[in-house]
């Protein structure tokens, strides 16, 4: 996916349309199902969320931070199992402490 990632990235100034759909086909799905799950809790009223758009974003941002974004530009960069797992964990921590009933002043 890196090298896909990479070609495309490098394509975009010729073919404008293909950096769009990547991002549609690409991150828009998973972007969509966090944002889903985060408006299912909303409504829940399992978490405390004003904006479950910048939610899903600072949620995959702080993942894809430590995941995705290195390996575009390290060509060695390959975090084992655990580590992904510690990072997805605390991204998960973050968003409950930010957005979770138990922590909401409300």
């Amino acid at each position: 996916m890196a090298a896909l990632f990479r070609i495309v990235i490098a394509e975009l100034p010729r073919f404008p349309e293909l950096g769009e759909a990547h991002f549609e086909r690409g991150k828009m799905p998973y972007f969509d199902s966090v944002r889903r799950y985060l408006d299912t809790e909303n409504a829940l009223g399992t978490a405390k969320l004003d904006d479950t758009e910048l939610a899903a974003t600072q949620f995959l941002g702080m993942i894809s931070n430590y995941v995705f974004w290195p390996r575009m530009l390290l060509m060695n960069w390959s975090p084992d199992d655990a580590s992904m797992a510690h990072v997805v964990d605390e991204a998960v921590l973050m968003m409950e402490a930010r957005y979770g009933l138990a922590n909401t002043t409300d």
